[in-house]
Parts: structure tokens; sequence; C-alpha cells
């Protein structure tokens, strides 16, 4: 994920997290051959997942499973099939588990009739973000009313049941939804129509009703989205915004109040430049005796805990703890061989894990997994106010060090509830896996991490203790909305 900002895709949106679908979905299959794929998935998750039950309990949960299960005693397209198998998924609330078609996108798929605009979600409405068609009349800003006579919140409501997120947090569902992901969705969950029509509000209050079935595919649309100029500003903001997120981590300095802005856009990349780069701009607010800090996180998507950590350590003053501990429910190889662990640890696992002992094979302290130590204070930590910014994108390691600094009272929160967890969560160690009927995959995580909180709700993000949410127009105009907000509050 990126510093927070309008960046609309308009190029095809191919990741397996958009459910790209293979050829062939239309192929009915039958109950055994159901019944199958859906055991296997069954069995993998009950045996290996840690945060099976985390979100519901153990009767809950089984009690879904065993519902779809009954569900699949007739002949069901794999499109049928998909969806129920992406609702389980999406109940098991964690985000680094999710499901796909398999093949990421073919020929087919070039074919899909999509939505011709692309929206922004945000507090209970849809604005038009792009303009995907050739129809001048729409304006970025008018609001989403309803697709084909069904309301918005209908439709929004019915995706939320199959976006993949931690807990029960909404913001990070709205933020997944303001993308091409929306259409996608739209495809997959609500409805393949050959027309749409697009029921808007415009500025002046005025509901416009229009039809849609020409160029609705993703290179048409693409196309349309380019030449149309009411997107021209929108195009602008997201090549102003690419330039800048080429410099991931960044800081500027706001001389009226003797503060800066640390932005710190991912914590994925080389370890040894992150490590150097955050070093030298801790050096640099040391020298200029910078009192108050704003540190931007928002719609930063994670990356390395351990790159997180070494953040933390320029904020605390005592040696701290990041992660107080990393479990499997499994060390089975048949398991693991299915799993993205690395290397070593399946040639060697008990070098990096424990034998599984009630129920846990705990993650020891190596090479993979330096987020476990104790994290101790740098000499030129910071040690002035801090100010921290979220949103629905933060999640995963940012998430983690959100929760960290707040539980710990090293920053105030400003924002929006994170899309990670406060208390734990599941990480992208998991396993890849493939029904054998329908070849639709999931990646499940296998690794839980307890984080170092002061949190008995499992179920929540991170909730700033000042919450705020952009506007849609100051989105697309300079984002500046929140720098004045949390400016307010600097000392």
């Amino acid at each position: 994920m990126r510093s927070f900002c309008l960046v609309f895709t308009l190029s095809t949106f191919l990741s397996l997290r958009a459910h790209a679908q293979a050829p062939g979905i239309d192929r009915v299959l039958p109950p055994a051959a159901l019944q199958e794929d859906f055991a296997y998935l069954r069995k993998i998750v009950e045996t290996t997942h840690p945060g099976l039950y985390m979100h519901h309990g153990r009767e809950v949960m089984q009690f879904k499973m065993d519902s779809l299960s009954h569900q699949l005693n007739v002949p069901l397209s794999i499109y049928e099939f998909y969806k129920k198998i992406a609702y389980l998924v999406a109940e098991i609330r964690c985000e680094h588990t999710y499901c796909g078609y398999g093949n990421t996108f073919d020929s087919l798929a070039r074919t899909w009739k999509l939505i011709p605009f692309q929206f922004y979600f945000s507090q209970g409405r849809a604005y038009v973000a792009v303009n995907r068609t050739r129809d001048k009349a729409i304006q970025l800003g008018d609001e989403l009313v309803a697709v084909n006579g069904q309301p918005i919140d209908s439709i929004r409501n019915e995706l939320y049941k199959y976006i993949p997120s931690d807990g029960y947090m909404l913001p990070s569902k709205d933020q997944q939804l303001s993308s091409m992901a929306f259409n996608l969705w739209y495809y997959e969950f609500i409805g393949r129509p050959d027309t749409f029509a697009i029921t808007t509000r415009n500025k002046k209050s005025e509901l416009i009703t229009k039809k849609y079935w020409q160029q609705l595919t993703i290179s048409e649309s693409n196309t349309n989205a380019v030449k149309n100029p009411v997107n021209k500003h929108i195009i602008a903001v997201s090549e102003k915004n690419q330039k800048r997120n080429s410099h991931p981590w960044r800081l500027e300095f706001l001389e009226e109040k003797n503060a800066a802005l640390l932005t710190i856009q991912t914590f994925t990349g080389e370890k040894e430049k992150f490590f150097s780069t955050i070093d030298s701009l801790f050096s640099l607010l040391e020298r200029k005796g910078t009192t108050s800090l704003i540190l931007d996180v928002s719609s930063n998507g994670g990356g390395d805990e351990e790159l997180a950590a070494e953040l933390l350590s320029y904020f605390i003053e005592k040696p701290t703890r990041y992660i107080s501990e990393e479990y499997l429910i499994t060390d089975a190889d048949d398991h693991l061989k299915l799993s993205n662990a690395p290397e070593d640890v399946l040639k060697d696992k008990y070098a990096f894990i424990e034998p599984l002992k009630d129920g846990k094979s705990i993650v020891k302290l190596s090479k993979y997994s330096q987020e476990l130590k104790m994290v101790v204070p740098k000499p030129n930590r910071f040690k002035g106010k801090v100010y921290l910014y979220v949103n629905g994108i933060t999640s995963s390691a940012a998430s983690t060090f959100a929760a960290i600094m707040q539980s710990n009272r090293l920053a105030e929160v400003f924002g929006e509830e994170t899309a990670g967890s406060f208390a734990g969560g599941g990480t992208v160690i998991g396993l890849d896996l493939t029904l054998p009927n329908s070849k639709i995959t999931a990646h499940t995580s296998i690794v839980y991490q307890v984080f170092a909180t002061q949190c008995s709700d499992k179920d929540r993000g991170v909730i700033p203790d000042h919450p705020f949410v952009p506007s849609f127009t100051d989105l697309v105009n300079g984002n500046e909305g929140w720098r004045r907000f949390v400016m307010e509050a600097v000392k």
C-alpha cells in the first residue's frame, strides 16, 4: 500500500487478491467434487490456521463450516462455489488469508463487462473518482446512489462479506473497495449484467441515471479514462503522487512550530538501506533540535516487522518488547512443505521452531524472526512529542508499529482505525493451496503473532485518539486536511 492519496490505477487490476478468474468458471462440478474440495480446505485450516477461532469461537466457526458443507449437495458452477469459499475465507477474519481463482489473468478476463467507473468509498458513501466512459456529464465527486436499481449501501454491505480483513474493521474494507477491486468484486459477488444503469447525485443534488452497455472491458475503459477530460485532474494527482512516492522514507521540516513530518510509506525494501536512512533522519532531527514530530504511516501496507521494530527503537526510553510471541499450531512436514517459509526452515525446522507442545509450536529467535528480540533505545532517539497519523490502509507491520506506539503511550494517534489488529494477527508466512477439482487457490496464514500491547479486544485495530477522515474533495486537492488537523494539536 502507498502513501495516503488517490492513486487510481488506469491499467488492469491483475493481482491474486483481486480474485482474477481463470477459464472455466462456469463449468459445473458435481456435489462429490465440491465436497472433496471443501473438505480439503477445511481440514487444512482446522489443523494449521492459528487464528481460525480467534474472532469467532470454535462453536460458531464450526457451525459456519458445517452450514457451508450442507449447501454442497447440488451441482454448482465454479463461479457459484467460489462465492461460498470466499465467504468462508473472509469469515476467518485474517488479513493475510485470502483466496483466488488460480491463474491470475488471461484472455477470458479481458472480456468481462465491468462497471465503467471507479469510486472512492468513505463514511457510508461512494464518490466517482475516475470516469472510465466517454460520457463527460458524470463528474468526479458525484455521489454513486445505485447500480441497476440496487442502492450502493446494499451493494457495499454485501461485498463486505467477501473482503478479507482482520477482525471487524470497516475502514480497511472501504479502502480496498476504493479501486478497481470494487468493479471486479461486483462482477464476482453481485452480478454479471450486460448493461449497467448507474444512478448518481451531482453537486446540485440532482439524481441522474444513465445506462452503459458499450466499451465495458478493462482495456476499453482504460482508453476512455485517459481520453475523458473530466479525469484530467485526477490523472495529474496520480502522477504527482507516484513521483512523490518514489521516496518511501522522507523528512520534511515544518519550521513554524519547530516540527517535522516523517513519512514512512512502507516497511519493505533493503534492510540496511532502511536502517541507515532512518538513522540519518533521526540524527538530523537531533541536530535541528526539533521538538514535535508528525509520523505518517497512513496507507503503509506493512512489510518486514524487523524494520518496524527498528523504527520503534528511535522513540522508546527503555528496552521494549515488540512481539511477545509467535507460534504455529502445527509442526508437520506435510503442512510446512506447502508453505512459503524460507528454505532453511523447511530443511531444519527445529532450528527455528519448537516441537509442538500444548497445541503450539513456538517460533525461536533467529535471523528470520528478529522482531522477537528486545528493542533497545537508540542514542539519537527522538525525545519530543510524537503525533502518529494512520488510516484504513495502515496494515500488517505498519499497524503493529502503530499499536505498540499507542500501547506504550509514545504517541497521540490521529486518523482512522487501522486495517491490522491491535492485539495480534496472522503473518504472510502461510500455505499456498489449490483445491483439487475447482482449482480455486487460497493462501492461509500459519504463523500467529501476539503483539506486546495491553489489549483485551482482539477484534479491533488501532483506534485513533483523534478521529479524522479526509473528505473526497480534500483527497483530490492536495490531501492537506489531515496535516492541518494534526498541526492544530501540535504544541
